[in-house]
């Protein structure tokens, strides 16, 4: 993978095009970040560049001046000031200060990527890095939940006070009962109607019963989370009519049925319906029903489908949004986006975790904005969730204030201004125009909800 990030010179940001890493230390070489690195730390950055199994894919600091940062420039590699762009790439290794002034922050993010971390000290004394996934601040698991949230966006004043125990020298020292926080919510429901995604076997044996009772000769099941549809289950042989329908029913995301008016198999159906969850997509089709009209059978298992799936996902990535596996990356369609839109009102009202659309409007000619369409997903997170409803729209869907946003903005401005200039406009590029729709509280969700639906609408 190819990415740059913004390096500050002496000039202002300057982009680093990072290149994979099997050109600078070999196919096997080692991933590392390095984080918070002070004089004493870098002293350690030459002789690590030395060594080629090791690949130091990013140097990350708080503040542009760091003595991390400016060793990093010198040696010309690619350094952030924001800390969710560990999220960017998958790291073997990170070496974090220890002495860091957020190192419980860093380690927590850390610690839910599962990305194991030492000290340079621990680095440079040998190879033993049976410790390096336990973080090396004694914290209570709490503690580092809570920092990983203000990496995302949070104040950790507020969550260390609940987070940290009470050491005051009147404080208890029994332990205390459990408070639970929070409304309760709705009785879990029944997601055991319909075989899961992964039961593949239970997917084969539904659909035989639904080809027995419909008169079918063949059904298929394809699906697919990220956006790769593959084909779960099949009974019956291979149709050629049916596979052509699959193929046009997830093209338009729209029923394809159609009935045989000569022939042999006269007067039966055969139809593909599409279906999306929260985090999966597919098309269930079934060949030759007879009678015809038990279509009606197979659009009524398809939303049963669907609704027991999508309540899985919501249970399985709420919690985690936006931080969740196997998630899609890259541009989303309006209908993907929307979807998590909805996993964050659920992760808002679940914990308070704050979240944003930030919608651009570039001006300008086709190609510009193609260059830069192709382009900005490596210059955002991996938390970020991206859409271009219109040509000239962009939508941002991120978990971070204003405040923790304006480097990524930053990121974009440079980013405009070089495709621009690429695409053959005089500089400066015009400005883009910039509006955002946040949520801090869950009573600002139906105002985040209305603002962003119309957006997607209008472009």
């Amino acid at each position: 993978m190819v990415w740059s990030l913004q390096s500050r010179g002496r000039n202002g940001p300057r982009p680093l095009p990072m290149e994979p890493a099997q050109t600078i230390a070999g196919a096997h070489a080692r991933r590392i970040v390095l984080i918070d690195f002070d004089w004493q730390d870098a002293d350690l950055l030459p002789e690590l560049l030395a060594r080629p199994e090791i690949s130091v894919r990013l140097v990350s600091g708080e503040q542009a001046r760091d003595p991390g940062l400016r060793m990093a420039e010198l040696c010309d590699l690619p350094v952030s000031t924001d800390l969710a762009d560990l999220t960017r790439e998958i790291f073997d290794l990170a070496i974090v200060s220890e002495r860091s002034p957020r190192r419980t922050q860093v380690e927590g993010l850390l610690l839910a990527l599962g990305t194991p971390c030492v000290s340079p000290e621990a680095f440079a004394h040998g190879p033993d890095l049976a410790h390096a996934h336990t973080p090396a601040v004694e914290a209570p698991l709490a503690l580092h939940a809570a920092a990983l949230e203000t990496t995302l966006g949070g104040d950790l004043a507020a969550i260390v006070e609940h987070a940290l125990p009470d050491v005051a020298p009147d404080a208890p020292t029994a332990p205390q009962p459990l408070v639970p926080t929070g409304r309760p919510g709705p009785p879990a429901p029944d997601l055991n109607t319909f075989p899961s995604l992964e039961d593949r076997g239970g997917l084969e044996h539904a659909l035989a019963g639904l080809v027995a009772d419909t008169g079918a000769q063949g059904a298929e099941l394809r699906a697919g989370r990220a956006g790769a549809v593959e084909t779960v289950a099949r009974v019956g042989a291979e149709d050629p009519l049916l596979h052509g329908l699959i193929g046009l029913a997830l093209e338009l995301n729209a029923p394809q049925v159609v009935t045989r008016l000569t022939g042999p198999q006269v007067g039966k159906a055969w139809g593909a319906w599409p279906f999306r969850t929260t985090r999966s997509r597919g098309v269930l089709a079934a060949a030759a029903i007879d009678p015809a009209s038990g279509w009606t059978t197979w659009q009524k298992t398809v939303e049963e489908l669907r609704s027991a799936w999508d309540e899985r996902d919501r249970a399985q990535a709420a919690p985690a949004f936006p931080l969740v596996p196997e998630d899609r990356q890259g541009w989303l369609d309006p209908e993907a986006f929307r979807c998590d839109l909805d996993l964050a009102v659920e992760r808002n009202k679940r914990d308070g975790l704050s979240f944003a659309v930030h919608r651009f409007e570039f001006p300008g000619g086709p190609r510009a904005l193609d260059l830069l369409c192709a382009r900005l997903p490596d210059q955002l997170r991996g938390t970020d969730r991206l859409c271009r409803p219109a040509p000239d729209t962009v939508l941002v869907l991120t978990t971070c204030t204003l405040a923790a946003f304006e480097p990524v903005r930053r990121r974009l401005a440079t980013l405009w201004e070089a495709v621009w200039q690429e695409s053959g406009g005089q500089p400066p590029a015009p400005p883009f125009a910039e509006k955002r729709a946040g949520m801090s509280v869950h009573s600002d969700a139906d105002r985040f909800l209305l603002a962003t639906s119309a957006w997607l609408a209008q472009g």
